[in-house]
């Protein structure tokens, strides 16, 4: 399944920063090419995902939906910490601490960050073994 993501943002540059930085620990480029007030990270359409960011179509400004949450896998759970910290230093919002989260799963590592407009992110990681961990 191809399938592409989009968040409204009322400030594009500050939105281009932070989503630069987590991109770039994923390993997720941005994709170019694109018409001004777009900005995606991910793969080419007919292979894979995208995510985007824009000023919404209608003009009213962007807002958060209750609920909502968009999430990125990781190759690792020193990915996982790694997206939380650059998150927050680049204008993200802490909503969940990285670590595992057994009442999902014992192996599920995750971390939750809000992006500078307020929406709702996480990265996870599955099959986490704290004992192959020295970070932990």
């Amino acid at each position: 399944m191809n399938l592409y993501t989009t968040y409204g943002t009322n400030d594009l540059p500050r939105a281009i920063r932070f989503y630069d930085a987590i991109f770039a620990v994923l390993e997720q480029p941005r994709l170019p090419g694109w018409i001004d007030g777009w900005a995606g990270w991910g793969t080419d359409p007919d292979n894979g995902t995208g995510f985007w960011v824009c000023m919404p179509f209608d003009g009213a400004p962007a807002s958060t939906g209750n609920g909502t949450m968009i999430a990125f896998p990781a190759q690792n759970a020193d990915q996982v910490r790694q997206f939380h910290a650059t998150g927050l230093e680049n204008g993200g919002t802490d909503e969940g601490k990285p670590g595992v989260r057994p009442h999902y799963e014992p192996g599920f590592y995750v971390a939750y960050l809000r992006d500078p407009d307020g929406n709702k992110l996480s990265c996870f990681y599955y099959h986490y073994d704290p004992a192959n961990d020295a970070s932990g």
